[in-house]
């Protein structure tokens, strides 16, 4: 599908924003039992985060932050967020809604960390060329309704020899490959330039749904899924490129195993792609 046949831009950020104004892990938070926005809640939901995403602090080197400027993308509760500036970046945050912005800036003050975030689109972001060492988009671009041109404006932001950190959604994950085996096995070998011959790459609504939904059930607006091919292909400004899957869910036969002895499929059939890419 060429963007010219899909919704107008406009339209998807409108969407994205109202969609994304309720925090995404607010029904996690829920869960964990949070009613507020102390401190002490904050840091409750942010190590029950690092918990479940252990392997996150190997895909995002907090430490080589020190002194960096760096830009994230896609904000959420701001867990990440304060870990970079904590680290002693210069933190600056985008996100398209409202409320994760306010969040970031929250905990910014709090803390008395160096850094803001800003409300705005990384189709259009308001920072001029070259101007990061560090971008980092933790499951946020596939949500852009252009993913292709997302990771071309990071090319953009980033300095020569800068670095992203990119997570996205995996279409050759255990989940796509149950709900569409044939599908999914025809895309996992197919060349990037023929898979709108074989699928469409944003899901429908129960795709997406399996994924991100609001307090009211609803599917993310957007949901862009990429195999490894792809997600190389749509990298290839990049000097260089690596790419691992990781996360497993808690469906299937997983379920009936430790959050730990799961996350060991996750290099084989993993939920997610980590994209680390350097200018």
């Amino acid at each position: 599908m060429t963007q010219d046949e899909r919704q107008p831009q406009k339209n998807i950020d409108s969407k994205n924003a109202a969609f994304w104004d309720n925090l995404c892990g607010s029904q996690l938070a829920q869960q964990l039992g949070i009613e507020d926005d102390s401190a002490q809640s904050l840091k409750k939901f942010d190590d029950w985060y690092f918990g479940y995403y252990p392997y996150l602090y190997t895909h995002i080197p907090f430490a080589k932050m020190k002194d960096k400027r760096v830009l994230e993308v896609g904000l959420g509760y701001g867990t990440v967020s304060q870990k970079i500036a904590e680290s002693g970046a210069d933190y600056n945050g985008l996100d398209i809604a409202a409320g994760p912005v306010g969040m970031v800036n929250q905990r910014m003050g709090r803390g008395g960390l160096n850094g803001k975030a800003v409300q705005g689109s990384i189709l259009e972001p308001p920072f001029d060329a070259a101007s990061f060492d560090w971008v980092v988009a933790i499951g946020c671009l596939h949500h852009t309704g252009d993913l292709t041109g997302a990771i071309k404006q990071v090319h953009r932001l980033l300095k020569t020899g800068g670095e992203a950190m990119i997570m996205v959604y995996n279409a050759c994950s255990y989940r796509q490959l149950q709900n569409s085996p044939i599908t999914t096995l025809k895309r996992l070998y197919a060349k990037p330039e023929t898979i709108a011959d074989i699928a469409d790459t944003s899901g429908d609504s129960k795709s997406r749904g399996a994924y991100d939904t609001n307090d009211e059930g609803d599917a993310a607006p957007q949901t862009e899924f990429v195999s490894t091919m792809e997600l190389q292909a749509m990298c290839s400004d990049f000097s260089q490129c690596s790419i691992v899957a990781e996360n497993i869910g808690e469906e299937s036969l997983f379920k009936k195993m430790s959050r730990q002895r799961a996350l060991k499929f996750g290099k084989a059939v993993g939920l997610d792609l980590y994209c680390h890419v350097v200018k």
